[in-house]
This record gives C-alpha cells, sequence and structure tokens, in this order.
C-alpha cells in the first residue's frame, strides 16, 4: 500500500480557504516588511478564491491588471492593492506600533 502525499500548494490551497488563515498569511507577510512576500500572498490568494473575472469585477479593475499582478510583472500600486483587499472581504488598516524603552 502506498501513502500518496500532497504537495506544498496543494496543502496551501486547501488552508487558503480558510479565510482566517488567508487574512493571517497576508499579516504575516506585511509583519515581516517582506513586500515580494506579501504580493506572493495575494496571488495565492486571489488564485485560490475564484476566477480572476469575477474578482476583475468586483475589485473594479481591468482582467489585465489581475493577469499581469498573477504574472509578476510590474509593480503593484497601493490602491490596486486595497482593491484587491476589499473585492477578497479583508480591509487593510494602520495601528501604531508599541513604543519600546
Amino acid at each position: 500500500m502506498s501513502t500518496k502525499f500532497r504537495s506544498f500548494e496543494e496543502l496551501l490551497e486547501e488552508y487558503l480557504e480558510n479565510p482566517e488563515f488567508a487574512m493571517s498569511f497576508l499579516n504575516q507577510a506585511l509583519a515581516d516588511e517582506d513586500i515580494e512576500a506579501f504580493k506572493l500572498s495575494l496571488k495565492d490568494i486571489i488564485r485560490v478564491h475564484g476566477k480572476v473575472s469575477h474578482l476583475a469585477k468586483e475589485a473594479h479593475l481591468s482582467r489585465g491588471t489581475l493577469y499581469k499582478l498573477m504574472q509578476g510583472k510590474g509593480q503593484i500600486e497601493i490602491g490596486t492593492v486595497l482593491k484587491l483587499i476589499h473585492a477578497l472581504g479583508y480591509d487593510l488598516t494602520v495601528t501604531r506600533r508599541a513604543q519600546t524603552i
């Protein structure tokens, strides 16, 4: 009897279907101050959560803009990020850091 192992991508997709996990995934990339990781995380969440054309319509963006993001081409603007995050059902907020003495 052989055991079937799932790929990392399969496991990640399963976890990202959970909105709370997806939110934590994005927040961790922000906490790490890694913009490239954040863009990759957002790309993974978009891939898991539906069709690009539907998301583009919800975010009031062109499909071409989303396809460029998915392919890692070009720079993504903050306005585009906010539209995508809102279309996915999340908010991006700013909080004050705790002062260390």
